[in-house]
């Protein structure tokens, strides 16, 4: 009867013809979507583990149009701004603020990498990293550069919460000393991921001690996890909403990205731990050389086997100041010298082999006297052993 009615009624009114078309492709893309599983990959509730009330974003790390990545606060590294301001520019679906830095340089403490490349060296903590197939904890050496190849983003935090499904808030070899990180009861952040691959984005209502944080994040199911900023930074953005402001600006931010294409082929693996500290790694990190003097902070990451010719990049934390400039040396003999940092210099081996060289890298003034240098001896492949 009621089929009859409505077909007496489109003969008489042929534009409901096309109204009730639209409503019925509008419910079957409906259906179409549900059944694709277009269900938000993130969600956002308040639970209770461990005693701790906490502020819990869960994100599906298995669904391929889920992007991590941390950001930087506009005007890059050594800058700062509101988190307010931050989610806003960024639009992220999600979002907390990340590692540590210092109030004085407002520089990170760990290494921060986006978009495949080292956006910022801080040589300390313990990373959560993203690779094209899945997520990694990473134990990192301290103070030495590592080879980031093969991961989209990672992010450098600390101390370590969870490790393999045990709780324990490990600052030992990861460089903390600043009391204010051990404090009984802060205010804190936290990341972990479950054998799910389910990314956890937590902060404390109040204020928890590590050790309390730590057991909440393994009674969440974390196998890994890892304390971020807390205290004044702490701050968490979920689709719209500003679950907890941060009282300070912040320079950098932990951010969730759901792509309207999937951004992964494969499935997502299980999350791996990895231990790249010495005698653990498969592959050393690129050593390092660098100084501090006049105000800046120079290096240069050298090559892990040299040959007979290898370009080496140079370079500084800040400008150098007027009239410095960087004097380059193999074995005593002036390579170049530059006035501008960063810069690419050819390394050419000449002559008959020698067992070992010597590159010094120095700072000097205006007058050309050394303010600052550093050097590395090393061996060429395939010349007289040392």
């Amino acid at each position: 009867m009621l089929q009859r009615s409505l077909w007496l009624e489109t003969r008489r009114h042929p534009r409901l013809i096309l109204l009730l078309g639209s409503l019925e492709l509008f419910l079957a893309l409906g259906v179409a979507w549900a059944g694709a599983g277009w269900q938000s990959p993130v969600g956002y509730a308040p639970r209770r583990a461990a005693g701790v009330e906490l502020h819990v974003i869960t994100v599906d790390l298995n669904d391929p149009r889920v992007v991590v990545s941390p950001s930087v606060a506009i005007g890059g590294v050594g800058k700062a701004e509101s988190f307010s301001h931050a989610v806003k520019r960024l639009r992220p679906k999600a979002a907390v603020n990340g590692t540590f830095f210092s109030k004085r340089t407002l520089r990170p403490i760990g290494d921060i990498v986006i978009g495949g490349k080292l956006a910022y060296f801080g040589g300390m903590g313990t990373a959560l990293a993203f690779a094209a197939d899945g997520v990694d904890f990473i134990r990192l050496p301290k103070s030495r550069r590592v080879d980031w190849t093969g991961y989209q983003a990672a992010l450098a935090a600390g101390p370590l919460l969870v490790w393999d499904g045990f709780a324990k808030p490990a600052p030992g070899g990861e460089g903390f000393g600043d009391p204010h990180v051990f404090a009984r009861a802060a205010p804190r952040t936290a990341v972990g991921v479950t054998k799910e691959n389910r990314l956890l984005l937590v902060t404390t209502v109040r204020g928890s001690s590590l050790g309390k944080l730590a057991q909440a994040m393994r009674d969440l199911g974390a196998v890994y996890a890892v304390n971020l900023d807390g205290g004044s930074s702490t701050a968490m953005w979920y689709d719209g909403r500003m679950i907890r402001s941060a009282r300070r600006e912040l320079t950098n931010f932990l951010c969730v990205y759901v792509k309207p294409t999937p951004a992964r082929a494969k499935p997502a693996r299980p999350p791996r731990g990895l231990d790249w500290r010495a005698g653990h790694q498969k592959e050393p990190p690129a050593p390092v050389i660098g100084f501090r003097a006049a105000g800046a902070r120079v290096w240069a990451e050298l090559p892990r086997q040299w040959g007979p010719e290898q370009t080496i990049e140079i370079r500084s934390d800040s400008p150098l100041p007027e009239q410095y400039t960087v004097s380059v040396q193999l074995d005593r003999r002036s390579i170049c010298v530059l006035g501008a940092l960063p810069a690419e210099v050819k390394v050419r081996i000449e002559g008959a082999p020698r067992p070992k060289h010597k590159l010094w890298i120095g700072l000097l003034d205006a007058d050309g006297k050394a303010v600052g240098s550093a050097y590395r001896i090393f061996h060429v492949a395939g010349s007289p052993s040392p």
